[in-house]
Parts: structure tokens; C-alpha cells; sequence
């Protein structure tokens, strides 16, 4: 947690903290003044002391305004460094649904700003007004005080008792919105189709019981948190009253003055509710600490990712040597060899499930091989094993950009207008350039373009990134077959293209462009 947070920040917020803490005994011992006051008759000590209160309180009014605002300062500084941190690290690369992290993004990641980090001062900001309205009320009578901490204290056993309960529940609602959120990302999304197949009333069902089951999740954790609270509450004011009787007889008694009683039961008031706003804080945050976990397991993206550095490797060959893989006891691949030579046209086939994609991201090591290796063959001789980053890919389903045309080709890296124009033109994409501009809005998933173009918007961004090596998976399996013949007529007439498909239907006469046709069949690449 420590490297979100700017320690400038947290040090003046923390400075700031205890001296707005600072109003709660003020105000006690103002009011305890007042009886002072009146006791000893003094109009000139009435005016001096009501000037200092005066001018005293509004400094501390302005001090409460300033934490405030320091408070909001530092929140902002860790929501901004936390969301910049998870876009460089390996949160968005994992397994997890996408649906999840925006749950975590949106709902987690504010539960920790509200229930850690604003609990933590004010966690602070009580312990500060508790140990001065102590300190207060022994200097008034110590023996009272004491038989006031001693029935106030027993409070403090309220977060220990319900603290387990309190993480368990966070937890629970925490998944429970997370399901929430993807249900309504597919909701929304698909919303099309399932008014096209009359199935809104099953789905609406089925809503209703997501929505159900997180809005109760978010109430039994804020049931928990408030039972542990009164608890606390029952503990602390059931326990108060014995002392305030005693405090009284001490009064008639004449071994304590009026003005000492208020000061010490005032204080003592305070000092209970401040237990109790320790315990709530402690609570609280405790409910947000199996959210942190999370944090501990980031990490940052490796340097040269983060530096956007557009690395290649001119290779004669990829070579593949006796590569293996299971996944789960079962044999995805087995013993594969394989040699491709720059603008070699490769075609893999088989059924589905038998592990094609899971070859390509062997060969490209985005995968780990149980045994075996791949490498790209320099004209030198040296051998240098693939990256991800060498390849360009072309999967089923498009990436496309909620952006500009031009942020969908470029990602953000700069590139000349006469490098773009160059890439649209090889991929066949000119027409759609003047048509929409390179300023111009690509739709969320490309919902205003066809599938040929998405398509094409892809080769584009490998060619102008000049990734020379296309893994295309099932890359042209969604289009009309005139479409999906132009786009494999572009690919494999292009001799500086080193290309390896995967795709079930490839008609006969685009089928014989190919340098070599495998088939993957029970782990074994057999060539066919």
C-alpha cells in the first residue's frame, strides 16, 4: 500500500489530522470553562477566555476544513497512482474475467479508499481526541477517571469478536457484485439477441436474482459491520452510567468541584464515543483487508514492455524442435518438429479441441513447453527464441478500439500519415481511410464497419508495426467466402509474408497456395 500513497501527502495529512482532532477536547474543556468561569466571578477572565475560545475554535474550524481537503488530496493521489500502476502491471494480463477486474476497478478499489484509507485517519484523528480527553479528565480527578476507563474499556472487544465475520461478508459481496457486473456486461451486450429469440423474460429472471443476491450480500456485510457496532455501543453506554453516579456523589460529597465533574464526564462522554469511532474504524477496515491481497500479488510488466519497444528479429527459419505439452494430464501436443521458412505459407487443420491455438502460442512462447523448444534461425546462424511480440496475429474475433482509425492501427505509437497510408494500401484498406478519415470513430468492437474490414484493420497494424509473420486463428472463418478469399489472396501472394493459419474450411483452390497443409491429430502435426 505503502508505494500508492506520496508520503509528503500523508505526513501533512497526518499533521492536519491531529490538530483538527484537537476540537473535541477543546469544545470539553470550553465547557467545563464555563463553570469555572461562573464559580469565580471574574468578568475580566470571562472576557479574556471567551476571545481566546473564539478565536481558538476558529482556528480549529479551519483546521478541519484544511484536513478535509488534505484528506480528498491524498485519496485522489492514490486512486491516480493505483489505476495507473494496474496499467502497467500484470493485473490486466490475468486469468481472471474481464467482468471481475472492472469489478475490482469500480467497486473494490473505492471500498478501499472509503474503508481503509479514510478509516485509518480517522482511526488517528480519534485516538488523538481520546488520549486528550484523557489526559483532561485525569488532570481533573484522577481516581473518577479511572472508574470510567474501567467500564469504558471493556468495549474495545466488540472489532476482535466480529472481525472475522465482518472480512468473511466483505468478501462475499465482493464476489457477488463481481457476478453482478457480469452479468450486466453480457446483458448489455447481447441485449440484441435476446430480444431477437423473445428470451428477455428468462433472462430478466435471471437478473432479477443477480441483483437480488448482491444487493443482499451488500446488506448482510452492512448488518455485520452494524451489529459489531452496537455491540460496541451496548458495551460502552451500558457501562457509562455507573461512573456518572459516582461522579455525583463525589460532588455532593464536596470532594470534587462542578466544574473538575463536567470536565471529568464530558471528557469521558468523549472519551467513550471515540472508543467506539476506534472500533467502528477498526471494523471497517477491517472489512477492506482481504481486498488488499490482491495488490500484494501485482506485478509491474516487464521494462522493455513498459518502454513500447518495437523489437525484430530478421530470420531465415523458425525452427521448432521436439516441443510437448499437457495441460491437465492430457497430451495437447506431443514431440512436434517443425521448420518454416521466411514466406512460407502454412496451413494447420484439425478438429476442434485437439490443441491448434494451443501450438501457436507454443511456437510463440507465450506458452511454456513441458520439453522442446522454438527459435527463430538468423541468416548468421544465431538462434533466438520467439517472443509474442515478434508475431503479428489475426484471431476469430477482431480486436477493434472504442477510438480513432488511426489509435485502432497505431495503439498510440507514432507513425507518419505516409507510413499509415502505406500499411492501409497493402492491406486493401485505402477505400475505408478517405471514407472515414484517420481521425474519424471506430465504434465499440467495430460495430460500424463490416467483418472484412476488421479484418484488414488488423493486417494493417502488423504491417505497419512490420510484423512480417502473421498467425492468423481462424481469422477469416466469420466472413463471406468472396471476403475471406480476397483477404488469403492478399496474405499468400505476398512473398515477404511468413504466414501460419489455422482453419477447418479452406476451399481446394486457396488450399493449394499454401507451402505445406498440416493436420493436428491426437498431439501428433502430421503433414498431409
Amino acid at each position: 500500500m505503502k508505494k500508492y500513497l506520496e508520503k509528503k501527502l500523508v505526513y501533512a495529512c497526518l499533521f492536519l489530522t491531529v490538530i483538527a482532532a484537537l476540537e473535541t477536547p477543546f469544545g470539553t474543556w470550553t465547557y467545563s470553562q464555563i463553570f469555572a468561569m461562573i464559580s469565580a466571578g471574574d468578568k475580566k477572565r470571562v472576557i479574556a477566555e471567551i476571545l481566546f475560545i473564539i478565536l481558538a475554535t476558529a482556528f480549529l474550524v479551519l483546521a478541519q476544513y484544511l484536513y478535509a481537503r488534505s484528506l480528498n488530496q491524498t485519496i485522489f493521489s492514490f486512486n491516480e497512482n493505483v489505476r495507473t500502476y494496474l496499467l502497467k502491471s500484470t493485473f490486466s494480463t490475468e486469468d481472471e474475467n474481464i467482468s471481475a477486474k472492472l469489478s475490482f476497478v469500480n467497486n473494490d478499489l473505492e471500498m478501499i479508499e472509503r474503508n481503509y484509507i479514510s478509516q485509518i485517519f480517522s482511526f488517528i484523528s480519534s485516538v488523538v481526541s481520546l488520549v486528550v480527553c484523557l489526559l483532561l479528565a485525569i488532570n481533573a480527578n484522577f481516581i473518577l477517571t479511572l472508574i470510567f476507563m474501567a467500564f469504558s474499556s471493556l468495549s474495545v472487544i466488540a472489532p476482535k469478536i466480529m472481525a472475522k465475520k465482518v472480512q468473511e461478508s466483505s468478501k462475499i459481496w465482493s464476489d457477488k457484485v463481481s457476478k453482478y457486473t457480469g452479468f450486466m456486461n453480457d446483458y448489455l451486450k447481447h441485449i440484441n439477441l435476446i430480444l431477437h429469440y423473445n428470451a428477455f423474460p428468462f433472462l430478466f429472471e435471471k437478473g432479477k436474482k443477480v441483483v437480488y443476491e448482491s444487493a443482499n450480500a451488500k446488506k448482510k456485510r452492512d448488518n455485520t459491520i452494524a451489529l459489531s457496532n452496537f455491540i460496541a455501543g451496548i458495551l460502552a453506554y451500558a457501562l457509562s452510567f455507573l461512573p456518572i453516579g459516582i461522579g455525583i456523589w463525589f460532588v455532593i460529597d464536596k470532594r470534587l468541584s462542578l466544574s473538575s465533574f463536567i470536565m471529568v464526564q464530558y471528557s469521558s462522554a468523549w472519551i467513550v464515543n471515540n472508543i467506539l469511532a476506534i472500533n467502528g474504524s477498526l471494523t471497517t477496515i477491517n472489512s477492506a483487508k482481504p481486498l488488499l491481497k490482491h495488490f500484494d500479488q501485482l506485478q509491474i510488466l516487464s521494462e522493455k514492455t513498459r518502454s513500447g519497444e518495437n523489437e525484430q528479429v530478421e530470420f531465415s527459419a523458425l525452427n521448432v524442435e521436439h516441443i510437448s505439452f499437457a495441460f491437465d494430464e492430457h497430451q495437447v501436443v506431443k514431440d512436434v518438429n517443425l521448420v518454416i521458412n521466411k514466406g512460407d505459407k502454412i496451413l494447420i487443420t484439425g478438429r476442434s479441441g485437439q490443441g491448434k491455438s494451443t501450438l501457436l502460442h507454443l511456437l510463440t512462447n507465450a506458452l511454456k513447453p513441458d520439453s522442446g523448444k522454438a527459435f527463430f534461425v538468423t541468416a548468421g546462424g544465431q538462434k533466438i527464441l520467439t517472443k509474442p511480440e515478434y508475431f503479428g496475429e489475426v484471431d476469430q474475433n477482431s480486436n477493434i478500439f472504442n477510438d480513432t482509425f488511426r489509435f485502432n492501427l497505431t495503439l498510440g505509437r507514432e507513425f507518419s500519415d505516409e507510413e499509415i497510408n502505406v500499411a492501409l494500401n497493402k492491406a486493401g484498406l485505402t477505400e475505408l481511410g478517405q471514407r472515414v478519415g484517420l481521425d474519424g470513430q471506430i465504434n465499440e468492437d467495430g460495430n460500424n464497419l463490416s467483418g472484412g474490414e476488421k479484418k484488414r484493420i488488423e493486417l494493417a497494424r502488423a504491417f505497419l508495426y512490420n510484423r512480417n509473420f502473421l498467425l492468423i486463428d481462424e481469422g477469416t472463418a466469420s466472413l463471406d467466402p468472396k471476403t475471406a478469399e480476397d483477404i488469403h489472396n492478399l496474405l499468400l501472394d505476398d512473398s515477404n509474408l511468413t504466414v501460419i493459419e489455422i482453419d477447418h474450411h479452406i476451399p481446394d483452390d486457396i488450399r493449394k497456395k499454401f507451402s505445406k497443409c498440416y493436420e493436428l491429430k491426437d498431439s501428433n502435426l502430421l503433414l498431409i
